[in-house]
């Protein structure tokens, strides 16, 4: 299981992390999801890393909160200084999760948590989320999808989800694919509606 000092070292010598946005292979992602962001709002993005999408966003005009368990991250987008960031575990911590802002972000992160479901149900109803998942396996990921239906199934007692997009990435030069969901928290209704266990 991966950790703080995992991830740490990973943003200080990964030159993925330590460019500039635009030069990111992460950046088409980011640009998509910017584009399913279309007014001016707040954004709480968890496990946000070392603040290259905060740049993105604040320079699109949102007001912006990362969450993030690795040091080195969270310092690294405070030096960068776009947006405000918070040193949390969110698997231990979710209070940042009942704060004022608009849409909820899991860019790369619901896949690395073995409580996924449980921390997204910790998102208010009402609340706009926006995530992305992969169609691989990594070494540091509990779960994969195979396909889009896959995604909605595990999550769709939780989230109403209106708008997807599907990005051909490359995995250790294999073609993949990462599915972009957008939708609404929503409340659970009955019994039947409990979250699908999958994996």
């Amino acid at each position: 299981m991966s950790t703080p000092e995992y991830y740490d070292t990973v943003f200080s010598q990964n030159e993925t992390y330590l460019c500039a946005p635009e030069d990111s292979p992460y950046y088409p992602l980011w640009a998509i999801i910017l584009r399913l962001i279309k007014d001016h709002v707040k954004i709480l993005d968890v496990g946000c890393g070392p603040g290259q999408f905060a740049e993105l966003c604040v320079k699109e005009g949102h007001e912006y909160l990362g969450l993030d368990y690795s040091p080195v991250a969270i310092k690294r987008g405070v030096d960068k200084g776009f947006g405000d960031f918070c040193l949390v575990d969110v698997q231990k911590d979710r209070s940042h999760f009942k704060g004022d802002y608009d849409v909820a972000t899991f860019i790369e992160f619901l896949e690395h948590v073995p409580t996924d479901l449980e921390i997204l149900a910790d998102v208010p109803p009402g609340r706009t989320v926006i995530m992305s998942v992969p169609d691989y396996s990594s070494l540091n990921h509990f779960r994969f999808f195979s396909d889009l239906y896959q995604v909605i199934r595990r999550y769709r007692s939780l989230v109403s989800f209106y708008s997807y997009d599907i990005l051909l990435v490359t995995n250790r030069g294999q073609p993949a694919r990462m599915f972009i969901l957008k939708g609404t928290r929503r409340c659970l209704q009955t019994e039947t509606d409990q979250p699908e266990y999958l994996y």
